[in-house]
């Protein structure tokens, strides 16, 4: 029942019923109706829709879809539109979204001396943490020790020794649990912990998680073992807005004083035990200090709700760490679909905008509104040195030609356009000028800057933005340099499918 109702959910099913209910309408009107009235039905309602859409806070090319399909579909796209913006579902989730960040607001709180300093050190690159701070109220640290971890292998060694030591709480928050070697470890682990006495909490993305596992009851099991699993945003037969809000963040807190935070799941290909894509290369960060207390905050206000209640977060909270100063800034965060402008995207596009010299990127998907391209490509005539990396074997075709549809345009501009020669790049990160560095959850794309739950951290001034620089000119190193002779050279039909799906763009 779950593997349907994740089915009837998608964006592909959505797409797909959108195309057959379109072919349908205009065959019964040209066949046996009049097709004029099929073309002023469709213009009317098209007209009133983008009265409807002036006024919401959505891209032009968001827009530019619904208006379309409104005047291809006037019966079923305006039904369908009505349902996803006003369905009464999503607003009481966003209600209980907006109580529960009042409350985590109240918990987080900005040393003035720390951005003060972070603002004498760099105001461009401290403009980019006042943006986290203004909108979702992030506090900016210089009392934290951040690692890199530069793949799954050391991910999951540092992680599963760190678990092992835990002595109050873990709580650990996935878009993905798949069985396999890297689950039975973490599982093996969590069960003796549990056993110690450490409280257990594990809130796991129901869509990615839908029968990852051959029992059913799997994770209401791991109560029997001690570990209270909580799923985010239940799947359930209907279709609306909400259902397209996943928890997409990767997080982990051991005892309010060690966390992590960045691009990895748990599973086997994450670790490179499975190689079905090739060397799987993905990154993380580690934290240990007084900056976890953000990542604490961000993981209960999604739990909260999905556990509709309220607790007192505070006794999670280590009064006994004592942060050394340092010159590092530290700014973990979490960003989402509930607030009122697109926090992860406009970071993202922001950082973009205010790089001088270097601009690194690494995503596995590349799906953006015209902004953020254009502001890629004026960087990139300016002189900025505008790096993008992507993977050299996809896990997703269909996402692959769209995303190599933007490459042309880019590689005009300047941009150079590397592909992972090796296998999967899976890691999202961005470094900016030397000096700034983000690494967390968020895809370049669509969903993870619109419809997702994201986190990541934002760091400055310390030795790991050049460490994180290093590895990326490693990935390159094994990468291919993407020429305007190989875009022309494409098989037709990967252009083909790429023009068509940069239509659907925003619901990819």
């Amino acid at each position: 029942m779950k593997k349907f109702v994740k089915f009837i959910t998608s964006s592909k099913f959505l797409l797909a019923l959108m195309f057959l209910i379109n072919v349908a309408i205009f065959v019964v009107f040209t066949l046996f109706l009049n097709a004029y009235i099929y073309t002023l039905v469709s213009i009317f309602a098209a007209l009133i829709l983008v009265g409807f859409l002036n006024a919401d806070n959505e891209t032009s090319e968001y827009k530019v879809i619904w208006i379309v399909t409104i005047l291809l579909l006037p019966v079923f796209g305006v039904a369908l539109y009505i349902q996803l913006k006003t369905t009464r579902g999503s607003k009481r989730q966003r209600k209980r979204f907006q109580n529960v960040s009042y409350l985590s607001y109240k918990a987080l709180e900005q040393n003035p001396e720390t951005i003060d300093g972070l603002n004498k050190y760099d105001a461009g690159a401290c403009n980019y943490s006042k943006y986290l701070l203004n909108t979702e109220k992030w506090p900016v640290y210089n009392d934290t020790t951040a690692t890199y971890l530069k793949d799954g292998e050391t991910y999951f060694e540092d992680l599963f020794a760190s678990i092992k030591e835990a002595k109050k709480y873990i709580l650990l928050e996935y878009f993905i649990v798949k069985p396999g070697k890297v689950w039975k470890q973490l599982f093996d682990i969590l069960r003796v912990k549990a056993r110690e006495g450490v409280e257990i909490k594990l809130l796991y993305d129901d869509f990615g998680c839908a029968d990852r596992f051959d029992d059913k009851k799997f994770f209401k099991k791991l109560s029997n073992h001690g570990i209270e699993a909580v799923p985010f945003n239940k799947l359930v037969p209907t279709i609306n807005m909400f259902s397209q809000y996943r928890d997409h963040r990767k997080v982990v807190v051991i005892d309010g004083c060690i966390g992590y935070v960045g691009g990895i799941n748990i599973g086997d290909e994450y670790a490179n035990e499975n190689n079905k894509f090739g060397h799987w290369k993905d990154t993380a960060v580690k934290l240990n200090g007084p900056a976890v207390w953000s990542l604490v905050v961000m993981f209960f206000k999604n739990w909260q709700v999905s556990t509709k209640k309220i607790i007192d977060i505070t006794k999670y909270r280590n009064d006994r760490i004592v942060g050394t100063k340092v010159k590092d800034y530290i700014q973990p965060y979490g960003t989402g679909p509930i607030t009122k402008s697109p926090i992860a995207r406009n970071l993202l596009d922001k950082m973009i905008s205010g790089a001088r010299k270097t601009i690194y990127i690494t995503t596995p998907y590349f799906i953006i509104d015209r902004n953020i391209m254009q502001d890629l490509k004026i960087a990139a005539i300016s002189g900025v040195d505008v790096r993008i990396i992507m993977p050299g074997i996809p896990d997703k075709k269909w996402v692959f030609y769209l995303s190599r549809s933007y490459y042309a345009e880019l590689i005009k501009a300047g941009v150079k356009i590397f592909e992972y020669s090796p296998g999967f790049v899976h890691a999202k990160m961005m470094v900016v000028d030397d000096t700034t560095t983000v690494i967390g959850s968020t895809n370049f794309d669509f969903r993870s800057m619109y419809l997702h739950f994201e986190s990541g951290v934002l760091i400055h001034n310390s030795k790991m933005v050049s460490t994180v620089k290093q590895d990326i000119d490693n990935i390159i190193g094994s990468s291919h340099l993407v020429s305007l002779r190989d875009v022309k050279q494409r098989k037709w039909y990967e252009k083909l499918a790429g023009a068509f799906l940069k239509f659907f763009a925003p619901f990819m």
